[in-house]
């Protein structure tokens, strides 16, 4: 009986020492740590690039700062005719649409939607009695345009490029 206790408490100490030995290996990830060579070969044969000398910029009390540059997309949308108009438009870039009917030719909405880093798609369209001319313009250049004829709806969608 006393030899079966030696044996099992001999097979539990070999289980704790394989353990610890488990846990070394795992830390130190398997391997010894090794030094670094660096070998140095030659000479440069060409001299370091010179550098200009560094500038202190200096600000007096009372200049106004740097506004910071806003990369937000500035969009107008634009219905231009006579006699009034069913608009639809994109608010917000993101497909969510609105409508506003029987408003007033010319009829002009400007809108500045978040720059997420992907651009964003513009959707406009107008039907009035007559002909109706849509316009959509990002940071006051055009990047889209139709005529209907009269009855028609004019339509500008599209996904806005990066400047």
């Amino acid at each position: 009986m006393a030899d079966r206790q030696l044996i099992g408490r001999a097979a539990i100490a070999g289980i704790v020492v394989a353990a610890l030995a488990t846990c070394v290996v795992l830390l130190n990830g398997g391997e010894e740590p090794r030094a670094e060579t660096v070998a140095v070969v030659g000479e440069p044969t060409e001299s370091a690039p010179s550098r200009e000398p560094d500038r202190t910029i200096t600000r007096t009390l009372g200049q106004e700062r740097p506004q910071p540059v806003s990369n937000d997309w500035r969009i107008t949308y634009e219905l231009v005719g006579a006699g009034t108009a069913t608009v639809v438009y994109d608010s917000n870039g993101l497909g969510l649409v609105h409508q506003e009917p029987q408003v007033t030719l010319p009829w002009r909405k400007e809108l500045t939607w978040k720059n997420t880093g992907a651009p964003p798609t513009v959707q406009l369209m107008g039907q009035g009695e007559g002909t109706v001319e849509c316009r959509v313009t990002v940071g006051g250049a055009v990047v889209t345009s139709q005529k209907s004829a009269p009855g028609e709806v004019a339509t500008c969608a599209g996904r806005l490029t990066p400047s």
